[in-house]
C-alpha cells in the first residue's frame, strides 16, 4: 500500500511539474494574441521557401521563415485590414531568385494600392535589395550605407580541365542545341548556342532592371543606364543621383514616417489566422530537384520535389469535393525525366475533375516545365527561368583516377552492356547510338506533350525547344506561358475557370503539414530572442543563410545523385542576379 501512494505521489508531482513547465514556457515565449495593428515592420533577410517540411523543430536550425504564399497572402490581407496603417521594410538580404523579388514587389504594390504608406530602409543594397525597395513610396539609405547596382552578369563554370587533372572524364549524350548542362563537365569553354542563350538572358535582365529603376524613380532610361554603368554609390552619391529619397538611420526613419504608431512584427501578422472565406483552392508545390519518392529538404541536397508526395497531394485535392481548383506552384530546375512524367500524368488525371493552374516561381525549367505544360493556364514572373525542353544522360569515367591512386578493380560480367553505365570507360560507339536513340525518342515525346498541353503545332514547339532557357517574358512570346504575374495572377485565372466574380474571395489550402501551436510559439520566441540563450548557436540563422545554405539550396548534390545514366530533364544553368 505504501508503494501505491509513492507511485501516486510521483505521478502527481510529475503532472504538477508538467503544468508548471507549460505555464512557464508560455510566459517565456509569450502566447500569440494576434496582431495589434499599426505599422507592420518587416525585416527581409532570407529566401522564402515554397513549402514547409522540415519537421517540428525546424526553427531551431535557423529555418524560421514564412512561406512565399503566406507572405503574399498576408500583404493582401493587410491591405484590407483597418487595423494596419502602414508597412516599414528593413531590407537586409533579398531573395536570390529574381522572380521572387518581382513577386514580392507585386505584393507590396497591392498593399500600397490600398492607400497605405510604405517605407523601405537600406543599410546596403545590391540589385535585388534595391529592386525590392523601389516598390515602396520612400527609399531611405543609411548615412554611411552603399548602393551597388552594377548591371547584369552570369557566370559559366567549366570543370573539364579540373576533371582531367583528377583523372576523370565526363561522357554525356544530349538532345537539343541549347541543352548545355553537360558542358560544365565536358568542356573548358561555352559552345556558341550556350553563350547565345546566356547572353539573351543577361540582356533581358539588364533591360528589365534599367526600365524598373527609370519607372520607379522617375528618371530617363538613358540616365539610368549611365548610373548603372557607374554601379557603386556611397550614400551621398545615391542621394545626389536621385536613387534614394533621403539618408537616415533605421529607428529615425521609422519614427519620421510613422511617428508613434503602434508596430507589429510582420512575421507575427503572417502567422495570425486568416478569415478562410471563399471557395477552397488547393496549393500543390513542386520545389527543388524532381526525384522519385518523397519530397523533402536536407542540408546536403537542398529541396527535393518527390513524385510520390506531389502525386498524393494532387489526388487528395482531386478527391476533395470542397476543393474547387488546384494551383500547382513550380520552383524547380527539373530532374528525373521519369519522375517528371509521373507527375505530368497525375496532373492530366486531376484536370478531369477540376481545373489546374500553374504559378511559376524562380525556376520552372526542363522537368519543371514538363510538369507544368498540361495545365489549363500557366503564369510566370518576367524573371522566371523556364522552357529548357530537352534531355540528356551520361556518366563519369574514373578509370584513370583509380590508376593514379593504385586502385585495381576486377569485374565478372555477363551481357555486352553490363558495364554500360559503370565508371570504367567511356561509351563505345554502339552504346552511344543506343543511348542517343532513346533520348531522341524521349525528346520527341516531350515536344509532343508540350504541343498537346499548350495547344500548339509541334513544329512551333520544336522551334522554341532544343533545351533553350527563356525568361518568363520571353516565354509568353514563345507561347509557353499564358501571362505574367505571381500567385495572385494564377488565382485570378482560377476565378474565371470556376465561374467566380473577379473580386470573389478564395481560400488557399495546402496539403502540407501545418505548423503546430508549439512551433508557432517557438517561431515567435526565436524572433524575440527569449529562448536564444538556451539553444545558443543553433538558432543562428545567419550561419545557415550563408554559403552553405546557398550550396545546399542550389540542389547540385541532389542532381549529382541522378547522374547514373537515367534520362534527365534538367536546367543547364543556374543564374542569380544580385
Amino acid at each position: 500500500m505504501k508503494k501505491f501512494w509513492i507511485v501516486i505521489g510521483l505521478i502527481c508531482a510529475l503532472t504538477a511539474a508538467g503544468l508548471f513547465g507549460g505555464w512557464y514556457l508560455l510566459q517565456r515565449l509569450g502566447t500569440p494574441t494576434g496582431p495589434v495593428g499599426g505599422v507592420l515592420v518587416w525585416r527581409v533577410d532570407a529566401d522564402y521557401p515554397e513549402r514547409r517540411d522540415e519537421g517540428a523543430f525546424a526553427a531551431l536550425a535557423g529555418r524560421d521563415v514564412p512561406l512565399m504564399h503566406e507572405i503574399t497572402a498576408a500583404l493582401s490581407r493587410a491591405a484590407g485590414d483597418e487595423r494596419v496603417t502602414g508597412l516599414f521594410l528593413e531590407i537586409a538580404v533579398a531573395p536570390a531568385d529574381w522572380a521572387d523579388v518581382e513577386e514580392l514587389r507585386d505584393a507590396i504594390a497591392v498593399f500600397a494600392a490600398a492607400g497605405k504608406p510604405v517605407t523601405a530602409w537600406l543599410s546596403f543594397a545590391g540589385s535585388g535589395e534595391y529592386a525590392l525597395a523601389l516598390a515602396a513610396d520612400r527609399v531611405v539609405l543609411a548615412p554611411e550605407g552603399n548602393l551597388m547596382v552594377p548591371g547584369a552578369s552570369a557566370q559559366m563554370q567549366f570543370l573539364a580541365g579540373t576533371l582531367e587533372k583528377l583523372g576523370m572524364t565526363a561522357d554525356y549524350v544530349h538532345v537539343g542545341r541549347y541543352k548545355s548542362a553537360p558542358e560544365a563537365m565536358t568542356r573548358t569553354d561555352a559552345t556558341g548556342p550556350h553563350r547565345e542563350m546566356v547572353a539573351s538572358l543577361v540582356e533581358e535582365h539588364y533591360r528589365g532592371l534599367v526600365a524598373m529603376i527609370a519607372r520607379d524613380r522617375g528618371l530617363g532610361e538613358a540616365t539610368v543606364a549611365e548610373l548603372v554603368d557607374q554601379g557603386l554609390f556611397d550614400a551621398a552619391g545615391a542621394l545626389a543621383a536621385a536613387l534614394v529619397d533621403t539618408l537616415d538611420y533605421r529607428d529615425a526613419a521609422l519614427e519620421a514616417d510613422f511617428g508613434d504608431d503602434e508596430t507589429t512584427l510582420f512575421e507575427d501578422y503572417v502567422l495570425s489566422p486568416g478569415r478562410g472565406r471563399g471557395e477552397r483552392v488547393a496549393l500543390v508545390t513542386v520545389e527543388g530537384t524532381i526525384v522519385e519518392g518523397d519530397s523533402g529538404r536536407d542540408f546536403w541536397s537542398g529541396p527535393l520535389a518527390g513524385s510520390d508526395t506531389v502525386i498524393e497531394q494532387l489526388r487528395d485535392a482531386a478527391e476533395d469535393d470542397g476543393v474547387a481548383a488546384v494551383v500547382l506552384r513550380v520552383d524547380s530546375p527539373g530532374g528525373s525525366a521519369t519522375a517528371s512524367d509521373l507527375i505530368w500524368d497525375e496532373i492530366n488525371r486531376t484536370r478531369l475533375d477540376k481545373p489546374v493552374v500553374v504559378s511559376m516561381s524562380g525556376y520552372a525549367a526542363s522537368g519543371g516545365y514538363y510538369v507544368a505544360c498540361p495545365a489549363d493556364s500557366i503564369f510566370a514572373e518576367p524573371g522566371t527561368l523556364t522552357g529548357s525542353i530537352g534531355v540528356f544522360a551520361g556518366k563519369m569515367d574514373r578509370h584513370r583516377l583509380y590508376e593514379k591512386i593504385g586502385l585495381n578493380r576486377e569485374f565478372v560480367v555477363r551481357g555486352r552492356n553490363a558495364l554500360m553505365f559503370a565508371d570504367t570507360d567511356r561509351f563505345d560507339d554502339a552504346q552511344r547510338v543506343l543511348l542517343q536513340g532513346q533520348l531522341d525518342a524521349f525528346y520527341g515525346r516531350f515536344v509532343g506533350k508540350v504541343a498537346a498541353g499548350r495547344r500548339l503545332d509541334p513544329a512551333a514547339v520544336a522551334a522554341v525547344a532544343e533545351g533553350r532557357v527563356w525568361t518568363g517574358r520571353q516565354a509568353v512570346d514563345a507561347g509557353l506561358v499564358d501571362g505574367l504575374g505571381g500567385l495572385d495572377r494564377a488565382l485570378a485565372a482560377v476565378r474565371g475557370l470556376v465561374g467566380l466574380d473577379a473580386e470573389a474571395p478564395l481560400h488557399l489550402v495546402s496539403f502540407d503539414r501545418e505548423p503546430s501551436l508549439i512551433e508557432r510559439l517557438l517561431s515567435q520566441a526565436l524572433r524575440g530572442g527569449s529562448v536564444g540563450s538556451a539553444v545558443g548557436g543553433a538558432v543562428d540563422g545567419a550561419a545557415w543563410t550563408g554559403p552553405w545554405r546557398e550550396f545546399a539550396d542550389s540542389g547540385l548534390l541532389a542532381q549529382a545523385r541522378l547522374l547514373d545514366g537515367r534520362p534527365l530533364a534538367l536546367l543547364p544553368l543556374r543564374l542569380e542576379f544580385r
